[in-house]
């Protein structure tokens, strides 16, 4: 017992100390770190996917919003079949496009489906 709870008030102490020799250490594995975690952490875009969104972005003016919105929305084509699914086969509310622009939109991902399904 005590030697875990002498690890536990090393390891703190080397978390807390900002002496440049255990400072830039650990801010480099820290960094490296975090930078192995979003690689890990990114989803390969799907093919249909990644048309219909540059289509999109091409067709219509998006603002800021609507762009994070498409780029989380639209990372796999499963996700891309799920939108055209629910809110151009259901109608459903959808708060970032509506009317002309999520007929537009719904018009891209029903051809992006289409040109997926026949590579």
């Amino acid at each position: 017992m005590k030697k875990f709870l002498v690890l536990v008030v090393v390891i703190l102490a080397l978390f807390t100390i900002d002496h440049p020799m255990i400072k830039e250490p650990r801010e480099k594995l820290l960094g490296e770190g975090v930078g192995v975690l979003s690689d890990a952490g990114n989803i390969n875009r799907g093919r249909g996917a990644s048309m219909a969104k540059s289509r999109i972005s091409s067709a219509l003016t998006l603002s800021g919003s609507e762009r994070e919105y498409l780029e989380d929305t639209l990372k796999t084509d499963e996700q891309l079949q799920l939108f055209h699914t629910r809110y151009c086969n259901s109608k459903d509310l959808n708060l970032y496009f509506y009317e002309d622009r999520l007929a537009t939109v719904c018009s891209i991902v029903s051809e992006s489906l289409i040109e997926n399904r026949a590579k």
